[in-house]
């Protein structure tokens, strides 16, 4: 009955709206619904215990085919507090739907209403933002090959049995890693990095973009006082970002830019898909596939970024901002900046503290279109 609920409602919007693609939201759904609909987690309460909850749920709801799920962020029954609204806020920027909903007669919960939650929430969303493009990516990929959005540790390590029940934690897609604080009170949090004690993968600090050490052990404590939720990119990934805005619409609008996080073997890829954001049937997709390695070619060319692209779509071919090359363990030999053979003008900065290595001032390179056609960045 569910899903037969979620099928005729998808059906009358497409007949309303032909060719635009239907967004539903459906609290009673069943196996096969999310071939229609999203998920939203029913009416929770206002609890650290049901905000922790929500992280099995999201995984369980990925196993079911609903990868679009989220839950009554701060609570939906009882009142919810400064803490857990802030907690709360910045853990659901990570999950694909995301509301911040209550019942009548609850305090009012909106992030304005405190000072902390605001600051706590644009951090979080300044974040997923960014991401917006690796997220649409993702789901490109659930639809067209069932995998799934948010994932469970033991999903992408299956051959490590110590991450069976490892539901406090998760991962965005294969490169993003999320460690939110779910106990009140707390200012730090327990977490794994899966592979990093074994000597396998390496993740790097959102924030300041610096490789985490080895612990000496598997679980590790991890500094997170209220308003700071911990974010990973895992090694050997690269995403395409864009830049926060007042709408997703506008945001689209930005300029692109790439973190490139480079693995354990000193090379990344990843993967991108566009197209319009609203067609069931696009006219037309694009895929660019990128690829970097670093150091194993000449002394006059440690670093390569190879961008493939296929498809004729060209609403996104935006300006390149900036390449971030996260891992680099000292200062490129060549400090010049050349694509597909041509020196351009760009700002190099490398820091051996955190070693990064930022170009900026790509805007020009490119003719200004950074999809338009196969490129490859050396130096």
């Amino acid at each position: 009955m569910a899903t037969k609920f979620c099928k005729n409602t998808y059906n009358a919007i497409s007949k309303i709206s032909p060719g635009v693609r239907p967004f539903i939201i459906g609290r009673s759904t069943f196996v096969g619904s999310g071939n229609y609909s999203g998920h939203w987690g029913g009416d929770n309460a206002s609890r650290f215990y049901y905000m922790y909850f929500s992280i099995p749920q999201a995984l369980s709801m990925s196993l079911f085919g609903i990868p679009m799920f989220g839950v009554d962020t701060c609570g939906f029954g009882g009142n919810t507090d400064e803490e857990l609204c802030n907690r709360w806020m910045q853990l659901s920027a990570f999950f694909p739907f995301y509301r911040n909903h209550n019942a009548i007669g609850s305090v009012d919960q909106e992030p304005y209403r405190w000072a902390s939650v605001i600051e706590a929430t644009k951090a979080a969303m300044n974040i997923r933002f960014q991401l917006l493009p690796y997220l649409y990516t993702l789901f490109y990929n659930a639809h067209t090959k069932g995998e799934t959005v948010m994932r469970a540790l033991a999903w992408e390590f299956p051959n490590d049995p110590s991450l069976a029940d490892a539901a406090r934690q998760f991962f965005l897609g294969p490169a993003i890693l999320v460690t939110p604080v779910l106990v009140q009170g707390h200012t730090t949090v327990d977490g794994v990095f899966p592979g990093l004690v074994e000597g396998t993968d390496t993740y790097y600090d959102w924030y300041n973009q610096s490789a985490i050490s080895s612990p000496s052990r598997k679980n590790t404590t991890i500094d997170a006082p209220l308003g700071h939720i911990p974010v990973y990119i895992r090694g050997g990934h690269i995403l395409a970002t864009q830049q926060m805005a007042m709408t997703t619409r506008e945001a689209r609008k930005t300029d692109w830019s790439l973190i490139v996080a480079l693995g354990i073997s000193r090379r990344a890829t990843g993967k991108l898909y566009l197209d319009d954001g609203v067609s069931i049937m696009p006219n037309a997709t694009k895929i660019v596939t990128m690829e970097a390695q670093l150091g194993v070619e000449s002394e006059t060319s440690r670093l390569r970024i190879d961008v493939q692209v296929e498809g004729e779509f060209s609403g996104l071919d935006l300006p390149l901002a900036n390449v971030t090359i996260l891992g680099v363990p000292e200062a490129p030999v060549n400090m010049s900046v050349s694509i597909d053979g041509v020196k351009v003008d760009a700002c190099l900065e490398y820091c051996p503290d955190t070693r990064k290595l930022v170009i900026s001032d790509l805007q020009h390179a490119l003719g200004g279109k950074v999809w338009a056609r196969n490129w490859s960045l050396t130096m």
